[in-house]
């Protein structure tokens, strides 16, 4: 695994650069699934609330974790002995 492009495209130290470099964490992006929440809440004729929002990105944001988790595992055992 190249850690060095892993370094550069998280650095921990500068959020702005996090937030450039992924762009699904834009403001803009969560504007737009705030609307789809409140259009798919209206149409299955359901209050649309900031807590079922807020709910429903968490959990999005836990299944994304998993997934890195699964993948970074992966990646490890892959690649392990390589250095040996």
């Amino acid at each position: 695994m190249d850690t060095n492009r892993f370094k550069s495209s998280h650095d921990f130290s500068n959020i702005q650069k996090n937030l450039h470099n992924n762009s699904g964490y834009h403001t803009e992006s969560y504007s737009k699934q705030v609307k789809g929440y409140i259009n798919d809440m209206k149409s299955q004729n359901h209050e649309a609330t900031k807590q079922g929002f807020v709910s429903h990105a968490q959990k999005s944001a836990k299944e994304v974790w998993e997934e890195i988790q699964k993948m970074a595992s992966d990646a490890w055992d892959k690649h392990k002995d390589e250095e040996k």
